[in-house]
């Protein structure tokens, strides 16, 4: 395939953006009294090493909810923080903001359900805009490098990537990244009525 038109790469950003946007409020609420802004989309045809360093580099480590996209757009969804703005989360989900140290398996359970959440907002949004089904999978979580959580090189993909910050204390940010082969980028810009 190649790259999307600049109307479909905006139409693709749109869809991503709503989504995004109900998952950075369902995550506003989760965390109380803090507000989290998300960026613009930005849609990218990448490789797999390529996408690493849209993700802060191969040697970043992070901490990584990934799901399957599931129903009528197949795809990946990725919910994405850096070390310690995953340490900053946990610790505010769960109302202990002095605790320190490697994050422990209360907070990393309390990021996989807000993950969860997340993914929740941003399928249903997708699935209210494109008239389809989108489910997520199972969440898998877990500490790792940028490039442990990249895995096998394949052919490219399509990626929407968009960042995410709170907008006061605790602070911290994040990507949600979304990945969709040729075929299903297709099928999505059919469903918007652009292919």
């Amino acid at each position: 395939m190649t790259a999307p038109l600049a109307r479909q790469e905006d139409a693709l950003r749109e869809v991503v953006h709503l989504g995004s946007a109900q998952a950075a409020s369902m995550l506003a609420r989760l965390v109380g009294d803090v507000g989290v802004l998300v960026e613009v989309p930005r849609v990218v045809e990448v490789t797999r090493p390529q996408l690493g360093w849209l993700l802060g580099g191969r040697d970043v480590p992070v901490m990584a909810a990934t799901f399957a996209l599931e129903g009528d757009v197949p795809g990946a969804l990725w919910w994405v923080l850096p070390m310690d703005s995953a340490e900053r989360l946990g610790q505010r989900l769960l109302r202990r903001p002095g605790v320190s140290g490697p994050l422990a398996s209360s907070r990393t359970a309390a990021l996989a359900e807000a993950a969860n959440i997340v993914a929740s907002a941003f399928s249903a949004a997708l699935s209210t805009v494109l008239g389809a089904k989108v489910l997520p999978s199972t969440p898998k979580m877990a500490p790792a490098t940028v490039e442990a959580l990249l895995g096998a090189e394949g052919p490219p993909e399509t990626a929407v990537l968009a960042g995410f910050v709170s907008t006061s204390g605790p602070m911290f940010s994040g990507t949600l990244v979304v990945l969709l082969a040729p075929p299903v980028v297709q099928d999505l810009l059919r469903r918007l009525g652009l292919s």
